[in-house]
């Protein structure tokens, strides 16, 4: 795997395997409006900052200058809010100062149109077509976010069986009168190297749902 795949995490996490990057949570903004950065700085590793709080106005010039100089490792904005003037306000005011190194998702896509778009890997049936429309939308500047199946559903088939599904690369197995579909760490591995094939520049899990997986 070539690409960089990253395990978002806290600071006074676990560290991840030693072969996986980190990308650090805990940036963005207080209730009250003010900065909220880490107090201490993953070496090396981009930031991930949310909208959970978000200033009434936007931030001026300093905080902006703050807030870019500690994302010198890059960043991915996990803005889940419809986009407003003071979201938008962050976005263009960090591409500014980053240009390239930011990854956004796809409200934010317009307008920041060099940042990298972060596309959640859906469950499918097929995902070499998933990654192919991505790519037809996107071109090479995408991120795939990690979500690691774990889905039961009722199935008519009664006959205890597990196994590996290749066009939806996922594992299965069936149990009772229900079928559960889930990753484990290989078909996450095919998944990405599916993704890279088709534009995708880097991949990011949540270490905390990410690490229980087989």
């Amino acid at each position: 795997m070539s690409i960089p795949f990253y395990f978002a995490m806290e600071e006074n996490e676990a560290d991840p395997p030693t072969e996986k990057r980190c990308a650090q949570l805990g940036f963005g903004f207080r209730e009250d409006g003010t900065l909220r950065l880490p107090s201490n700085i993953i070496p090396g590793a981009p930031a991930v900052i949310n909208d959970l709080y978000l200033p009434l106005r936007a931030p001026d010039s300093a905080v902006l200058d703050r807030l870019a100089e500690a994302c010198g490792n890059g960043c991915f904005l996990d803005f889940e809010r419809p986009i407003g003037e003071v979201s938008a306000a962050i976005a263009l005011g960090l591409q500014q100062r980053l240009k390239a190194k930011m990854t956004v998702p796809p409200s934010l896509h317009r307008l920041c149109p060099d940042a990298d778009v972060q596309i959640a890997g859906p469950l499918c049936n097929h995902w070499e077509r998933f990654v192919l429309n991505v790519q037809a939308r996107y071109g090479n500047h995408w991120a795939l976010e990690i979500i690691p199946w774990n889905v039961s559903v009722q199935t008519s088939m009664t006959c205890a069986q597990k196994g590996y599904l290749q066009n939806a690369e996922c594992c299965y197995q069936i149990e009772g009168k229900r079928i559960a579909y889930y990753d484990s760490e290989e078909s996450i591995k095919k998944k990405i190297a599916a993704a890279e094939k088709h534009g995708c520049q880097s991949a990011i899990a949540l270490y905390r749902e990410y690490r229980n997986i087989d």
